[in-house]
């Protein structure tokens, strides 16, 4: 009996692998939201890496409420729903049940011109 094997990305790879996608702003703001990732069905992890010199806070979209998907808000006066990425290094990685999208701002106080690497990835 023979065996099919494949590499990431290859022809043959499940589920629409892509080798991984990293995107880099510099525009995260303390007072807007930013959409940092779209949704992608085929998602198995996204890592958020902050370089910068102030925190910045990552939001779904979207969030639970009363069992259906609501848009989502969140500002510095209003956390919850929130994931804290610290800075000068802090990193935070979702994984599973991650395929929608995510945006994020940074903490009161910082500007405009954070920076921010997300890395999306499909295997």
């Amino acid at each position: 009996m023979g065996f099919i094997t494949t590499t990431p990305g290859g022809a043959l790879a499940y589920n629409g692998a892509s080798g991984g996608k990293i995107y880099g702003y510099n525009n995260i703001s303390d007072s807007g939201l930013v959409q940092v990732a779209a949704a992608n069905t085929s998602r198995v992890r996204l890592t958020f890496h902050n370089p910068g010199a102030s925190d910045i806070f990552i939001a779904p979209v979207q969030i639970q409420t009363t069992g259906s998907n609501v848009a989502f808000s969140p500002s510095n006066a209003a956390l919850g729903g929130c994931i804290r990425v610290f800075a000068n290094g802090g990193q935070f990685t979702i994984e599973g049940e991650c395929q929608g999208a995510y945006q994020a701002f940074a903490v009161t106080g910082a500007g405009a011109t954070n920076p921010l690497t997300v890395i999306d990835t499909n295997i």
